[in-house]
Formats: structure tokens, C-alpha cells, sequence
């Protein structure tokens, strides 16, 4: 083991103060699914569930209550550092489009590497469901977990478990929530003023004249003249500083011995923050994002020994966007200069320019309005029948299941047009017109839309012989997916089975298995066998440790296996050859045209998925009669068969795209802590404090990448997604020094420019020296801390999570001062002059994209590490006494924030949004009642 995980030890005691100033490292009872010593409860696993003390995979969860705290309009938006080993990372917040990025330890792939997630036991998308519905969410990491998924278990899993009825009178919960969202953080610019005597040094740098006069940047400076001087912001006249947000949901829940029911209704509403929009939506549209979900989960005891379940969940989701979309909007917000043009001109039409005819104001009003409506539908029924009369304990189960998708647009859109106010010969003010406004054009059609058929046969026995105990599931799973467009549907097809033993409670084997397929490999290749091993022992149940009271619980358990991964990448149906139009002739004297038919990329007869090899070992503990839990993970996964081309083996004369092959390889090794403490509940007060660390590491071991004439320049043998670049060692001083230097042959240098380290010693400064720079964006450590009290009615919730051995690049506007006519921010104050030569930060100022100082190199790149406090919440629940005189059962209210602060070394931006839609802090109040 020490092979497997040997860690820099300055990497190991980073991260180690790092925990310890988050005060603890780990996750307790509260967030995990279940704690280690509630030794009686079930908790998902792969096509059903076992009691915890035989779980012998790696999994980690969250409970839904937590989720419901987390006040994310989008539900994976509230996974963030809650389970460990689950990497999820803020996308956009534009409302309807703000689901992150997961993954699970890490990367294994440098090709496909999307996660499995199954609600209910059916692949099924999550992002949109509602926390008030959601009993649980785990994540399947190791072999052992993940072996029955075979084929497509290699990038992990998560099972998203939703709440079923209970015995008892009807219970009748309501919750609404309401509040406001703000950007937790805009890109900021410089004025016109500034940009202007900024501009004009420029030009100078570059020997030209001058553009702003001593009178301009007067007039910037004093604001006296809007129109001909404008000073823009066009944050402030594009958005409003706040949005509202609200939610509604409305539970019901009971049943009997024989029948029970669970049944939600959630209304979602998300409004974005345009200034000025029709609320009509007839002209224009604010971001508007409204939802309704609708589950019902009904369990029926048909006879003594039938059973009957049937789910359906329906969802509709309709969207409303100015006309121009997001992308548009916010780039040319952050592109156009302040001193571009008035937003409006004295006549209320459209600023704009020749060079700048996407006036941002324009954009969110002069251009209609786009719509999608969504809708979806998921129906699942199951039946299991008791065979006690062949064995006892033998049960036999079948399941289907059509989950359908639907989405279509509905756009008015338009043009306008853009007039630049200009001064003729005589001094009047004259209109020069850019574009046209158009009328209203009409498109409506379906622009997403698929459906898919699960069937599932099951048998499963389950039964105890005195000391033994005997748990065994065999399944049959069909999965046929149809998209919209596409003839031919995705389908996957095969057997798994699970069989566990234990012997006294306390030692525990498990075999598992995939044996399934897809159709996007040869006929006759097209499935695979899964295998898993796993072990446990409860060292706990052992006569040696019942003596020791302060050990409550402690098992340890290890696994082995073999998972796939069918997300390749590239084409599909790689096996076959492609051939597709071109390559035409003319002939005759008339030169007529005869088409032709080009060769693609020679096929792959021989191609097969990825598969990972995966070891995992695991220690579960509860100590001090259950007030502290602990749970560590080991984990040494290696990848091969990964599709590469081989051009660096085969030489490009031979006239044909190469085939993808399964030649490459990728390891990755790490480790998941949880620790958790749970006070004793003294004078109605009492406390948990928990935490949680990730590490995981990858390395590309041969993805068949072609020959370099320096190793420093080769992929292999770095991590996925590593960044490379040139090494700036400062800023050239003067003539003498540039001729000192290696020849940099990206343009001509001058004083001012950023020097860059000659790697090769050729004394010449190009591509070949870029070198591996910083870290991947995907953070290598992530961390969770989650701390709560309680007194009497009162309670507060907080948590923070956290990221490190991550970078971030900077570029384009948000940095790079004038490029493709960009505006400035407040970094480019830091440039090189001879004044500042010692103290500058930043590049001499051009106003031009200058393709020596612009370009990919550790200049730009910064520590894309931070934490941030993702949730807070603080409530209150009134006593029971004196809610039985008004027919209350419960009666909490609250208010709660989302993305309170941030704490990392990016001060202009958002580190994981740099650009687009900004991520969203949220603060509300809510109530919560029980009937």
C-alpha cells in the first residue's frame, strides 16, 4: 500500500493544515447515508439496498432534509463537498441552465467521462427534481459497487432514491420559500477616463497618435457630455441588482398494512436579473425559469405474498429568455468599452458603432423573446412475488419502466438597428445608421426530445440459517434510449448478480458481476464480464474489542474488481467504414460535374470499451458510544483501452484519417476521510461538528500521442487536462536586454513585454518551450465542513466546502486590455512603463492582440483554490404543546443564504465562473408545516 499511495509529503501536509484549520476533516451522522453505527438501517446500493453492517463497497450520501437546506433551484447545485469522492463544480447560474459538473474520484479517462444516475433504479436525469421529494442521494465509487453496472460502471454512480409513504394517518406537509438572488461576483472594468489615458499610452507604445485629446478626457472625467463622452457600466444598465426567487411545495403521505402512499406537488419560479423587461413577454423577456413537479409513489400489498409498487413523476419546465441568449448578452456587456456609445442616443434610439452593433441594452430589449417548454413523464411499475413455498426467503421481481422527454421552442425574435452620433463639418449632430429593425419573425418546432424503455427481471433470496446469513439478487436489465433524429436507438442489454455471506455478523464476502453489452460495438463483440470481489470484518463483534467501551462500532472491508466504461468517445458505430460526399470530378468539354464519395477515418473492427482495474480498502468506525464516526478510503484504479490514434507511429504520407484504437491508459489513485461528532443533548442545547476530504491523482500512462523532440512536451505522464505553457521570467528592461535574449518569434519584442524561460536552451522562444504549467482545472483535494447546533426550538446550520491543487487561465477580455477592441480592467493599471519597470505586474499596453505578451503561459495562469460558505441556515420550531391547540403537527420557520462569501485568490471574478451568467447568492425565509 505504501507503493500505492506515496504522496509528496509537502502535498500531504498542505492539505493536512488545510483540514485542520477547516477544524475537522470528515462528515458525520448528519450528511452521510447512513453514520457507521446505525448498523440497522438499509442504504441504497446497486438494484436494491443491504443492511449497512454488510456493506463491504465505497459509497457515500447525503440525506434529503439536507438537500432541502441547501435552497438550490437546481438539485445538484446542493452536492457541493456533501459527499466525498463527489467532485462538483458551479457551472453558470442562468436560471434554468445552472446544473455543475460532476465527477466521481476524479478522472480516470482522458475520453468519456460522464457519470451514471439512476432515480429510482432507472436511468433518469436528476438536475430537475425537487429536494422535498428525494429520500437520499448515494454515490457508488469502487469495484464493488459499481461491478453489476459493468459496461458503463467505470466513471461511478449515483442513485437518486426518492420518498415513499408510511403506515399511519395522513400527514400533510407544506413549504414555501421566498427570497432574492444576487451575483456573488461581476467582473469589474475601468472608466472611461482611465480607459482612455490608458488607450492613448498605448498608442504611443506602438508609435501612433494619440485618439483621446486633453479636452476628451476632460469630459470623461467630469461626465459632462453623455452622448458624445459617455462612461458606460454596462453591468448597471443591463441587470438589476436583484432577482427573486420562491418555492412551493406540498407533501402528502400515509397508508395501511396493505396499500401505502407518497405523493408531492413543488412549484419552482426562478427569475433572472434584466432591468426593463415586458413582463408580458410580448416585446422582451427577463430569464425566467418556472417548474412544476408532480411524484406519486404508491405501494400495494396485493395478496400475502404479491406485492405491487407504480411511480410516476411528471415535470413541466418553461423557459423564457431575451432573444439574443446569454452567450450574446453577457459578452458583448463585457467586450464594449465605456466610452463606446451612449446607450441610448437623444432620440431613444439603439448606441452602436460599425465595430460594436450589439448594443447590451438592445440585446435583453430589441430582440424578442425565445421560449422552451419542457416536458417529461416517468412511469414505473413493479411487482414481486414471494416463492416461500420452493425456499423460504425466495422472492421474484419484474420491473418496466418509460421515462419520456420532451421540448419544444417557441421564438419571436427580431433585429434592430444601431445609430452612431457623429459631428458633421458644421458642428451639427448627424445619425449614422447600423443594421435594421425588423418585424417579429415566428419559429416554433421541437428542439429536444427523446424517450426510453427499462425492463427489469429480478430474483433475489434473503434468509438467515443461525449464524449464517445469505443475501442473492440475479437480474435482467434492458435499457433502449431513442433521441429524436436518431433512426437507430442506444440500447444495452445483460445479466448481474450479487451474492453475499456472513458468518456470525462479522465477517462478511461478497461476489458480484456484470454481464451486459451495447450496440455500438461489433456484432459478436459486444459483451463483457464485470467481476468484483469484496470483504469485510467487524472487528467490533470480535471478544477482543467488546471489552474496550469506547469503540462502538469498527469494520474493515476491501474490494477488487473489473468495470467498464462504454462512453468512448468519437463516432459512433466506430466499427463500420464511413463514407461520405465529395471528392467530385468534372468531366467532358461542357465540364459537367459527376459527385464523388470520400473515405473517412479507416474503422475499427476490433474496438472495445475501457476497462478499469479497481482496488479499494476501507475502515468504518463509530467511537465513544456513537458520538464519533469515522470513515477512511483507499482507493489505486488504472484504466486501459482507451481510444487514441497512433499518429505518432504511423506517418501521415500514408493519406488516411487513422482509426481509433484501445491503446491508452490512465491510473488514479486517492483516498476519502469522514469524521463526525455529535454532542450529547444537555439543557436542550447540543452540537455536531463534521468535515470531509478528498485527495484523487491521475496520470496518463500511454495515449499514443505523437513523437515529441522533447520530453518535457509529452501528455504522457501528466495528469488529464494539464495545462501547458510558456515560463514568464519577467518583463524585458530595455533594447539591451532584448538583445541579450533568446529570440522570442511570437512578434516583435520591445521593452515591456513578458520574457519567457528558454527551455531548451536554443536560444530561440518558441512552442517548444511550453512546458506543463500549474495544476488541471479539476481540483485534485476537495473539502466539506459542516457545523450545527441546537437549542430548545432553535437551530443553525452552516457549511463550507473547499477545493484545492486546481489553476485557473486567464484571457480574453477579462484580462487582456483592447484585444479585439475589449475594454480594460483594473489589472491592466499594473503595466509596464518606464516609471514602473520595478513594480509592474502587467505587460506594456498595446491595442492590438499582441501574440507574444497574449498567450498561453503561468503569467496568466492563477490558484484556482478557494472556499466558500455554500449554505446558512438558521430556524426555529415552535413546541408541540402549543401547536396541538391550533392542529399542527410541526411548525418551523427559517431563513437561510446560498453562496455567502467566497474565499480565494481570483478578486475580479468568480473562481469556477470566470465569464457568462455569474453564479448566484441567494438569501431567504421560509415556513415549513405539518398537518
Amino acid at each position: 500500500m505504501n507503493r500505492i499511495y506515496k504522496i509528496k509529503r509537502t502535498a500531504l501536509l498542505t492539505a493536512t493544515g488545510t483540514l485542520f484549520t477547516l477544524a475537522t476533516i470528515a462528515q458525520s451522522a448528519t450528511d452521510s447515508v447512513p453514520a457507521a453505527a446505525d448498523t440497522s438501517r438499509r442504504v441504497p446500493v446497486a438494484y436494491g439496498s443491504q443492511p449497512w453492517w454488510k456493506v463491504t463497497g465505497a459509497y457515500g450520501g447525503v440525506n434529503g432534509s439536507v438537500l432541502r437546506k441547501s435552497a438550490a433551484a437546481t438539485l445538484s447545485n446542493g452536492l457541493y463537498g456533501r459527499i466525498p469522492g463527489l467532485t462538483v463544480m458551479q457551472g453558470n447560474g442562468e436560471p434554468g441552465y445552472d446544473a455543475p459538473s460532476m465527477s466521481i474520484r476524479g478522472l480516470s479517462s482522458y475520453r468519456g467521462t460522464g457519470i451514471l444516475t439512476f432515480v429510482d433504479g432507472f436511468e433518469s436525469p436528476f438536475d430537475q427534481l425537487a429536494a422535498d421529494e428525494i429520500e437520499s442521494i448515494t454515490a457508488l465509487k469502487d469495484a464493488a459497487a459499481t461491478a453489476m453496472y459493468g459496461i458503463r460502471g467505470a466513471n461511478g454512480v449515483l442513485l437518486i432514491t426518492t420518498k415513499r409513504g408510511t403506515a399511519g394517518k395522513p400527514k400533510i406537509s407544506f413549504r414555501v420559500q421566498t427570497g432574492f438572488q444576487r451575483p456573488q461576483r461581476l467582473p469589474e472594468f475601468l472608466g472611461s477616463y482611465d480607459y482612455a489615458t490608458l488607450y492613448n499610452e498605448a498608442l504611443r507604445n506602438e508609435d501612433k497618435t494619440e485618439k483621446y485629446s486633453p479636452a476628451d478626457l476632460a469630459a470623461y472625467k467630469s461626465g459632462s457630455d453623455k452622448y458624445f463622452h459617455p462612461d458606460v457600466n454596462w453591468y448597471d444598465e443591463v441587470l438589476k441588482k436583484s432577482a427573486p426567487m420562491s418555492e412551493y411545495n406540498l407533501n402528502l403521505t400515509g397508508g395501511n398494512s396493505n396499500a401505502t402512499y407518497f405523493v408531492s406537488l413543488n412549484v419552482l419560479k426562478n427569475t433572472g436579473l434584466y432591468k426593463n423587461t415586458d413582463s408580458k413577454r410580448e416585446e422582451s423577456s427577463n430569464a425566467n425559469f418556472l417548474r412544476y413537479n408532480f411524484r406519486s409513489n404508491v405501494d400495494i400489498k396485493v395478496t400475502k405474498r404479491l406485492s405491487t409498487s407504480l411511480d410516476l413523476a411528471g415535470r413541466v419546465e418553461d423557459r423564457s429568455y431575451p432573444g439574443a441568449g446569454a452567450a450574446e448578452i453577457w459578452s458583448n456587456m463585457m467586450l464594449i468599452p465605456p466610452n463606446a456609445f451612449p446607450v441610448r442616443n437623444p432620440d431613444n434610439s439603439y448606441g452602436g458603432t460599425s465595430v460594436y452593433r450589439s448594443n447590451p441594452v438592445g440585446l435583453v430589449l430589441g430582440r424578442g423573446v425565445s421560449t422552451t417548454h419542457a416536458r417529461s413523464l416517468q412511469a414505473t411499475m413493479r411487482l414481486s412475488y414471494e416463492l416461500d413455498q420452493i425456499a423460504p426467503g425466495l422472492k421474484a421481481g419484474a420491473a418496466v419502466s418509460f421515462n419520456n422527454w420532451f421540448q419544444g421552442n417557441d421564438d419571436k425574435t427580431k433585429q434592430f438597428a444601431v445609430f452612431q452620433l457623429l459631428k458633421n463639418p458644421a458642428g451639427a449632430t448627424v445619425y449614422n445608421k447600423f443594421g435594421d429593425n425588423t418585424t417579429i419573425v415566428e419559429n416554433d418546432g421541437v428542439n429536444d426530445q427523446w424517450r426510453r424503455t427499462n425492463t427489469q427481471y429480478t430474483l433475489t433470496y434473503n434468509r438467515s440459517f443461525g449464524e449464517h446469513s445469505v443475501d442473492a439478487l440475479l437480474l435482467y436489465n434492458q435499457d433502449v434510449y431513442t433521441i429524436s433524429g436518431n433512426n437507430v436507438p442506444y440500447a444495452h442489454q445483460g445479466t448481474a448478480g450479487r451474492l453475499t455471506y456472513a458468518y456470525k455478523r462479522k465477517y462478511i464476502g461478497e461476489f458480484s458481476f456484470g454481464y451486459n453489452g451495447s450496440e455500438n460495438f461489433p456484432k459478436g463483440k459486444r459483451f463483457g464480464f464485470f467481476p468484483a470481489l469484496s470483504a469485510g470484518w467487524i472487528l467490533s463483534e470480535e471478544h477482543f474489542l467488546q471489552q474496550v467501551q469506547w469503540v462502538s462500532f469498527l469494520k474493515l472491508r476491501a474490494s477488487y474488481g473489473l468495470v467498464g466504461n462504454d462512453q468512448v468517445g468519437g463516432r459512433r458505430f466506430p466499427y463500420q467504414q464511413y463514407y461520405s460526399g465529395g471528392g467530385g470530378y468534372y468531366f467532358g468539354t461542357d465540364n459537367h460535374y459527376a459527385g464523388g464519395m470520400d473515405e473517412g477515418s479507416l474503422a475499427n473492427p476490433a474496438i472495445t470499451w475501457e476497462k478499469d482495474r479497481r482496488a479499494n480498502f476501507g475502515i468504518d468506525a463509530s467511537l465513544l458510544h456513537n458520538r464519533v464516526t469515522f470513515t477512511l478510503d483507499l482507493f489505486d484504479e488504472k484504466r486501459r483501452d482507451i481510444l487514441a490514434e497512433r499518429y505518432g507511429a504511423i506517418p501521415g504520407y500514408v493519406g488516411v484519417g487513422l482509426p481509433a484504437e484501445n491503446v491508452g491508459s490512465v491510473s488514479n489513485r486517492g483516498f476519502e476521510l469522514q469524521l463526525g461528532y455529535q454532542s450529547e443533548v444537555k439543557h436542550g442545547f447540543s452540537y455536531f461538528v463534521s468535515g470531509s476530504a478528498a485527495f484523487a491523482r491521475n496520470k496518463i500512462l500511454y495515449m499514443a500521442e505523437a513523437r515529441q523532440p522533447y520530453a518535457y512536451l509529452n501528455r504522457t505522464g501528466q495528469r488529464i487536462g494539464q495545462p501547458f505553457g510558456l515560463q514568464a521570467i519577467g518583463f524585458f528592461k530595455d533594447e539591451a536586454d532584448i538583445n541579450a535574449s533568446p529570440q522570442q518569434i511570437f512578434a516583435p519584442v520591445k521593452p515591456g513585454d513578458i520574457k519567457y524561460k528558454d527551455q531548451n536552451g536554443d536560444h530561440i522562444i518558441d512552442i517548444y518551450d511550453e512546458v506543463a504549467i500549474g495544476k488541471p482545472v479539476l481540483p485534485e483535494w476537495t473539502f466539506g465542513l459542516h457545523l450545527g447546533l441546537q437549542y430548545k426550538g432553535f437551530d443553525l446550520d452552516a457549511f463550507f466546502q473547499g477545493v484545492a491543487n486546481r489553476s485557473i487561465m486567464l484571457s480574453g477580455p477579462l484580462v487582456w486590455a483592447f484585444v479585439n477592441d475589449a475594454k480594460a480592467a483594473p489589472i491592466a493599471m499594473g503595466r509596464w512603463t518606464p516609471e514602473t519597470a520595478a513594480t509592474a505586474t502587467y505587460p506594456r499596453l498595446t491595442t492590438t492582440a499582441n501574440d507574444n505578451n497574449y498567450r498561453s503561459a503561468d503569467f496568466w495562469q492563477r490558484n484556482g483554490s478557494f472556499v466558500k460558505l455554500r449554505n446558512i441556515e438558521l430556524g426555529y420550531t415552535f413546541p408541540v404543546s402549543l401547536l396541538s391547540r391550533i392542529r399542527l403537527k410541526q411548525l418551523r420557520i427559517y431563513v437561510n443564504a446560498v453562496n455567502v462569501f467566497s474565499l480565494d485568490h481570483i478578486h475580479f471574478a468568480d473562481p469556477e465562473t470566470l465569464s457568462g451568467y455569474p453564479a448566484m447568492r441567494s438569501m431567504n425565509a421560509g415556513v415549513r408545516v405539518q398537518l
